[in-house]
């Protein structure tokens, strides 16, 4: 008789965990490298150059993230690999924002498992819906969001639907 070799899933070799004085640098080249990844050839320069004016709040995390607010970082040994975010947009409302995650460490649920904590937090934080944009090129997040139950929206960006899906999650 022969016997099948059952797979053992092994842990995860990543953790997660908020963000923390001194990650901005990291976090900026992360998200910077990312999006380099997907539109450095892009023909329209707005989407080429888009994210490098504004990670703002990657440098100011402190304030930017503090009220009602949470910045999580993915990390394998001393790496910041993945990057999630919730702000506040209104009392009842927060964007998910910063979902990236390094190219090699793509596929393990890196971004599954930060969004699932961000939305946690913001179940926890009294919010009643979660909105979030991502860029048109992206459809394997476009897929993660909707397998997670976002539904897709109406921009909420003047003219942004001609670059970014727009999606909400209802959370109440």
């Amino acid at each position: 008789m022969m016997h099948m070799a059952v797979p053992i899933p092994l842990e995860p070799n990543w953790t997660i965990r908020p963000f923390r004085p001194g990650d901005g640098p990291v976090v900026r080249r992360l998200i910077e490298s990312v999006w380099r990844e997907h539109f450095h050839d892009h023909p329209d320069s707005f989407v080429r150059d888009f994210i490098y004016s504004r990670l703002s709040d990657v440098d100011n995390a402190d304030t930017v993230y503090a009220d009602r607010a949470l910045f999580l970082c993915a990390m394998a040994e001393d790496a910041i690999i993945g990057t999630g975010a919730i702000k506040r947009f209104d009392d009842r409302e927060c964007e998910m924002v910063r979902m990236f995650v390094a190219p090699i460490y793509r596929g393990r649920g890196i971004a599954r498992t930060i969004a699932d904590e961000l939305i946690t937090f913001a179940r926890s934080a009294g919010y009643d819906r979660i909105r979030l944009s991502s860029n048109s090129a992206l459809t394997a997040s476009h897929r993660l969001y909707e397998r997670m139950g976002f539904q897709r929206t109406a921009s909420w960006d003047p003219g942004g639907e001609a670059h970014s899906n727009y999606y909400a999650l209802g959370i109440c």
